[in-house]
């Protein structure tokens, strides 16, 4: 007998047939786990407050400030739906039995992560020179990163103390530091406008986070049936997310010649762009070095240079506008 409502096409999408209960409740699927919606969901929502003012000189500088707060509520969590907790042991890691058939279920953080973004600016034209810089600072949390697409990838690919917590920690996106600067020169050669530009940024390093080089418990029994227990796990007293990788400088620079087409309403455009400027001038400047995905690192390992972000290149090209 199928499990569907009487009229209903005994199809996929119209209802889901008596084998599948049978395989779900004696656990004989083909999947690892089941997944599904805590019934007590909540669409997560935000609060967010902005403020801006921006202030011309008397000499034509515009000056310019931001602050933008916000703070996440019913924020999206992925737990595990069989693991009960039996107690702590000595270092007070949770130990957990899993009576039930693996799964893991999406619901709702009773942590309310918040925001702050700084930022200030500063720009000004002149006759044929512009420049503009600018400086953001970021202070993010989450309670987990949601870096994937299924609900494993979501559950295991963090740092914890504790898989099962609730606990708002500094955000895997996080760049705390962040400056910038663009300036560009134009110059009229007859008919034609040349322009250069130069753009550069440094910027702090991403966050990761410290953890033991061995699990808290007896290797040979992990959290059942999530993963090696040595993994992910923070050690007592750390915090995910609580260190960062390197700073990461680079400047680009792109030349343009734009000069008139065969028609009246026609334009056409020589550029050059170099990406990574930094890295052409120098073999050891404009590289990004960072520790891998998931950011959980071993004390004494060493980040890894990031090759596309970290290699000089170079586009010359031509456009035609009618």
């Amino acid at each position: 007998m199928e499990a569907c409502e009487a009229g209903v096409p005994s199809l996929p999408g119209w209802c889901i047939p008596q084998v599948v209960y049978d395989q779900v409740s004696t656990g004989t699927g083909s999947n690892f786990e089941i997944n599904y919606l805590d019934p007590n969901f909540d669409i997560p929502s935000e609060l967010k407050l902005s403020l801006g003012v921006v202030h011309q000189t008397a000499n034509d500088w515009t000056l310019s400030a931001d602050a933008l707060y916000s703070q996440s509520e019913d924020s999206a969590m992925v737990l595990r739906g069989d693991l009960v907790e039996t107690g702590r042991n000595p270092e007070g890691y949770p130990i957990f039995e899993s009576p039930n058939m693996d799964s893991f279920v999406l619901t709702n953080s009773n942590a309310s992560p918040t925001s702050l973004v700084l930022s200030v600016g500063v720009e000004k034209q002149w006759d044929n020179w512009y420049f503009r810089a600018g400086y953001a600072n970021t202070d993010a949390e989450d309670v987990q990163p949601m870096t994937s697409s299924v609900s494993f990838s979501n559950y295991a690919n963090r740092a914890f103390f504790d898989p099962q917590e609730d606990v708002r920690s500094t955000s895997n996106y996080v760049i705390e530091h962040r400056f910038s600067f663009l300036t560009r020169w134009n110059k009229e050669i007859g008919r034609s406008d040349l322009s250069v530009s130069l753009y550069g940024h440094t910027s702090s390093g991403e966050p990761y986070s410290l953890v033991r080089p061995e699990g808290p418990f007896d290797p040979t029994t992990p959290y059942p049936g999530l993963f090696p227990a040595d993994e992910n796990i923070l050690a007592p007293g750390q915090a995910r997310n609580a260190y960062t990788n390197s700073r990461w400088t680079k400047m680009d620079l792109r030349v343009a010649l734009d000069f008139p087409g065969f028609s009246a309403d026609h334009r056409a455009t020589a550029f050059l762009v170099i990406d990574n400027l930094t890295n052409l001038m120098n073999d050891n400047w404009g590289v990004l070095y960072k520790h891998n995905f998931p950011g959980t690192v071993l004390e004494g390992d060493t980040p890894s240079r990031i090759g596309d972000a970290s290699l000089w290149s170079m586009r010359i090209g031509a456009s035609y506008s009618f």
